[in-house]
């Protein structure tokens, strides 16, 4: 009987997936074991024939623990918290689901852009203290400059999915669009309209600058002190990614001493921020909990695919999206596990 453990998990239950692997003949059990110990982890996923996972890190002790994994499914577009070389030393092919929700990223990105470049949270600030100060002078001088958006330069770090649709987003409501993406050719921005630039134009010339990119070697950490400073003078730092692509250090120092004129992020690193972080009592900053995936549609198509992905893999079918396939059986001179356990 295959068996699937989901480590942790961000649907309200899990009692759906269960009616459904019960009556599929999976053997199924779902915990909440994010902040788990990797011992303690082993103890309950350990015998997975496939593990299922969100924020749970997944990294080469615990994978050397798997001792019948056949699969690992990243619950969303990022895999980095996967120590996919330790998987794949290990025969265990990796799994992400990809483009479920690639429209509400850019959405959420979007909204965040207007708010901060609108200082909508600093609006409402002003708004309370005029109710309680009737006599303060007229409220446009309690706040900063607001420039028209339409016009602005923006920026777009990544050119995937989730980029294109930031970058027709923002193109509809007047802005030029300039595009950082170092895995895509030139040709291939220009094709979808857009201005590829190189990475120091990009900096230099961006208004608002929206970063769209997973986390890899090339990404992480790739705004700091010294490529923040190189961005113009009051532009918009919006980050829905990943935390660990921008220092948040650097960031907090540009946002403090007005080097930046504000920042909309979904993700941050650390996740989530100590409470008496700076950044969540700035009033030209708008954090939001790592939600800029969801809608309700998109977490349902996502529990249907991965529900549908451990089914089939009982019949030794992959899911699409393994990002290791040199894993797979039918790659020429490679030995991996049977997709199929032994006593299915």
């Amino acid at each position: 009987m295959l068996r699937c453990r989901t480590a942790d998990f961000v649907e309200p239950d899990m009692d759906w997936e269960a009616e459904h692997y019960r009556q599929a003949g999976v053997d199924f059990k779902a915990y909440a074991l994010s902040t788990a110990d990797v011992k303690t982890l082993a103890a309950y996923v350990g015998d997975a024939h496939v593990l299922i996972v969100d924020q749970t890190p997944v990294g080469a002790e615990l994978i050397a623990r798997l001792t019948d994994a056949r699969l690992i499914i990243r619950h969303g577009d990022g895999y980095d918290s996967v120590d996919v070389d330790a998987a794949t030393a290990a025969g265990i092919a990796v799994a992400n689901k990809p483009g479920f929700w690639s429209m509400e990223a850019a959405e959420h990105a979007m909204v965040l852009t207007m708010v901060v470049a609108a200082h909508l949270p600093l609006q409402q600030q002003v708004a309370a203290r005029i109710g309680r100060a009737p006599e303060e002078p007229w409220r446009r001088s309690l706040l900063y400059p607001i420039p028209r958006l339409r016009g602005r330069t923006v920026g777009i770090f990544g050119f995937g999915k989730i980029g294109r649709h930031y970058a027709r987003f923002m193109h509809t409501l007047g802005c030029p669009v300039i595009v950082y993406d170092h895995r895509k050719q030139p040709e291939a921005i220009r094709a979808e309209g857009y201005y590829p630039v190189d990475f120091d134009t990009f900096l230099r010339e961006s208004d608002i600058l929206s970063i769209h990119t997973p986390a890899t070697e090339q990404t992480r950490g790739r705004f700091n002190r010294e490529t923040i400073g190189k961005m113009k003078q009051d532009a918009v730092l919006i980050n829905t990614a990943r935390g660990s692509i921008v220092d948040t250090d650097a960031l907090t120092e540009a946002l403090q001493t007005g080097r930046l004129r504000g920042a909309g992020l979904d993700v941050t690193d650390p996740e989530p921020l100590p409470q008496d972080h700076p950044l969540l009592r700035m009033p030209q900053v708008v954090v939001t909990p790592h939600l800029a995936w969801y809608s309700e549609e998109a977490m349902w198509a996502m529990r249907e695919s991965i529900v549908e992905d451990v089914i089939n893999l009982a019949q030794g079918i992959m899911p699409t999206s393994v990002v290791n396939p040199e894993v797979l059986p039918e790659t020429p001179g490679h030995s991996s596990r049977s997709l199929v356990p032994d006593h299915q």
